[in-house]
């Protein structure tokens, strides 16, 4: 988005991460394509396209950024939600679809997907038979997160209390149980931590942006 109207740094008093989850590479049950590395070898000789949300979204983004480390060209086919795309996988009317864990494994669990990589740094825990893209492309990884964040110039106190609170309560079990039913881990942060990562993610995806020309209105 090159207009917006807040600062995504300096307009938030940044509390904490709550979780993070990874993206996951899937295509149908019945599909051909086996691993990550049959994927990338097949996007070398063919025309292949991939499920996301749209222009700018992670689901993109993981997609053109598998693209720009691999040498490949998968095609970007942008839908209105999940449940779209993946009747567009089941049909064949799209290879790919890059998803997050949260809509994924539920997908997966009930046999309509085959996962061929997740995004996670390291093979995740709430899925660790599935490889990492990392495995086929060191150094690659990317996953969605969800934070709390305050309005600019809320006192440290406050700040202080509310990132106690998630800690506690993201560390209970009925909220853990929860989080990993939906595919997620608890993931609390300092505020200094989560603004470094967002900063972090800025001058990442920035790169990825400006080499394939991304834009968002």
């Amino acid at each position: 988005m090159k207009e917006r109207p807040y600062d995504p740094v300096r307009d938030f008093a940044m509390v904490s991460v709550v979780t993070g989850y990874p993206m996951v590479i899937s295509v149908a049950a019945n599909s051909p394509t086996r691993t990550f590395a049959d994927l990338i070898a097949r996007a070398k000789t063919e025309r292949i396209t991939f499920a996301t949300s749209g222009p700018g979204s992670l689901h993109d983004l993981v997609g053109e950024l598998v693209n720009v480390e691999a040498g490949i060209g998968m095609v970007s086919v942008p839908f209105k939600g999940a449940a779209l795309g993946i009747v567009d996988l089941l049909g064949g009317r799209v290879d790919v679809m890059v998803e997050t864990a949260t809509f994924s494994f539920p997908q997966i669990r009930a046999g309509k997907l085959r996962a061929l990589a997740l995004s996670s740094a390291e093979r995740y825990p709430l899925m660790p038979e599935v490889p990492t893209i990392a495995e086929t492309l060191p150094g690659v990884e990317a996953s969605s997160w969800l934070g709390l964040a305050s309005s600019p110039g809320t006192p440290k106190p406050i700040i202080d209390r509310l990132n106690r609170e998630v800690r506690a309560i993201v560390e209970l079990p009925e909220v853990r149980r929860r989080l990993a039913e939906l595919g997620g881990v608890p993931s609390p942060s300092t505020p200094e931590e989560m603004r470094g990562r967002i900063e972090r993610e800025i001058a990442k995806w920035k790169r990825i942006v400006e080499l394939k020309k991304i834009e968002r209105q």
